[in-house]
């Protein structure tokens, strides 16, 4: 019986893992919540003209009912944190300009950890962290009249 129970949890946990990766992308609000953080981090983006680059990360979670979580930053890339509760099913959050638009192993760390699938959007592509400690390239990503097209 034990090994029943633990294999309907991981099942579960699997299970949710995936239908956040395949279904949460898709949703119009969680959509709509990528195209904000997509403006809000556009000069992240990009070189300052001084020619160094403004290096904040912009975040935000996706609750077990599908709607989104606000979007948060820190200011600075390196002490950036994003407030996660047991009922959110997906992170959100951008990886500025210079840095590696893949999920970094910290990335996939919080992804495993949290059992939850862990996105990177960056000015050009999104990649997700999975919780089985894989990951993959979602989609190309351009940006066109105010609103994030995913390809």
């Amino acid at each position: 019986m034990k090994t029943f129970l633990r294999l309907f949890c991981i099942l579960a946990l699997l299970t949710s893992a995936s239908f956040a990766e395949d279904e949460a992308l898709k949703m119009s609000v969680v959509q709509a919540r990528m195209s904000r953080l997509y403006a809000d981090a556009l000069p992240t983006f990009v070189p300052a003209t001084n020619g160094s680059s403004r290096k904040a990360e912009w975040s935000f979670t996706v609750h077990a009912d599908g709607t989104p979580g606000p979007i948060t930053s820190s200011g600075d890339w390196a002490r950036n944190f994003q407030r996660v509760q047991q009922s959110d099913t997906v992170i959100v959050h951008t990886h500025p300009f210079g840095t590696d638009p893949r999920p970094s192993e910290c990335d996939i760390a919080i992804a495993v950890k949290l059992g939850i699938p862990n996105y990177e959007l960056s000015r050009g592509a999104v990649w997700v962290a999975m919780p089985n400690g894989a990951s993959h390239k979602i989609a190309d990503v351009q940006w066109k009249h105010g609103q994030l097209i995913l390809k």
